[in-house]
């Protein structure tokens, strides 16, 4: 014989099985965002400038696609360079755009290839800077320019990305993406050397090191930087660098090399971050590749209030 269920057993059931599944859905939701959170880039000590509202943006002629630096140079006029050629780009930035009116070339372009990287403006001196550590230095006549190469004891595995001019110390800051090249030192450790202006030579020993350990108290991890960018601030004299490859981030160092701040980039906004500059008011320029159907663009961003 077959016992009827009850309406109320049938209800209580239900009931049941109801929970069960909104527990079900719930705890998946609670896991899901956790995930979620656990992914999101923190910053526990954000750098001085407010990166994500940028007072303005200007794109670029498509000859700068592959910009990768930028220095200021007078009343929004720059000089730029882009990794595939030996020219200098003079431009000015009207209200969206960067006009090309100068172009430049400081070597023959049918020389050997090169990737040019970074560049530096001293005085009535201009600095480029090559991948494989080699500097050139460019200086305009009236019949054009004559250019000199050094080449120093950095190489191709270092990837030497960015150069900046220290006015601390009168010469140039070199960045290295990769490798730094010193014994004792480990794969992940970034090295930035310094590049002395009279002697035409490379220092033996670094100017500062980085190591992605340091970044756990500003960023709540350990972070795989790589170097792209190097600027140094007008008048406090701290030293930004711009990350770009795996980590897309600027982290802000003391004159002394101590890391003091550290902010990711928006990559939608910043896809290829590789130019960096200061103008005397300290205002913060990052150039940015083009991608994904976009143009390159420069942005310009103030201290935070």
């Amino acid at each position: 014989m077959i016992n009827k269920m009850k309406g109320n057993d049938r209800v209580r059931i239900l009931m049941s099985a109801l929970l069960c599944f909104l527990l079900y859905n719930s705890c998946k939701d609670k896991r899901e965002n956790k995930k979620e959170e656990e992914v999101k880039p923190v910053s526990l000590k954000s750098i001085d400038y407010d990166l994500a509202n940028p007072l303005k943006k200007w794109s670029l002629p498509d000859s700068l696609a592959e910009i990768s630096g930028i220095v200021w140079l007078q009343d929004n006029k720059f000089l730029a360079i882009e990794d595939l050629h030996p020219i200098l780009y003079e431009l000015k930035l009207a209200d969206t755009n960067g006009i090309i009116s100068n172009k430049i070339e400081f070597r023959r372009v049918d020389e050997d290839k090169m990737d040019f990287e970074d560049l530096a403006v001293v005085n009535d001196t201009i600095y480029a800077l090559c991948s494989h550590g080699a500097v050139f230095k460019i200086i305009k006549q009236k019949k054009g320019v004559t250019s000199q190469r050094t080449k120093t004891w950095l190489k191709k595995d270092n990837n030497t990305e960015g150069l900046a001019y220290d006015p601390v110390s009168g010469n140039l800051l070199i960045a290295c993406k990769e490798e730094s090249g010193l014994e004792n030192e480990k794969k992940s450790t970034r090295a930035i050397f310094e590049f002395d202006r009279k002697a035409d030579s490379l220092k033996p020993e670094p100017f500062m090191l980085i190591n992605k350990n340091d970044f756990e108290n500003v960023a709540g991890e350990k972070v795989d930087f790589y170097p792209a960018a190097i600027a140094v601030h007008p008048t406090t004299h701290d030293v930004y660098i711009i990350s770009t490859k795996d980590t897309k981030a600027i982290a802000q160092f003391g004159h002394d090399g101590k890391l003091k701040a550290f902010d990711y980039i928006d990559k939608e906004m910043m896809p290829q971050p590789e130019g960096m500059c200061f103008d005397p008011q300290g205002n913060l320029y990052i150039s940015t590749e083009s991608r994904h159907h976009k143009p390159p663009y420069i942005y310009k961003f103030a201290l935070k209030k």
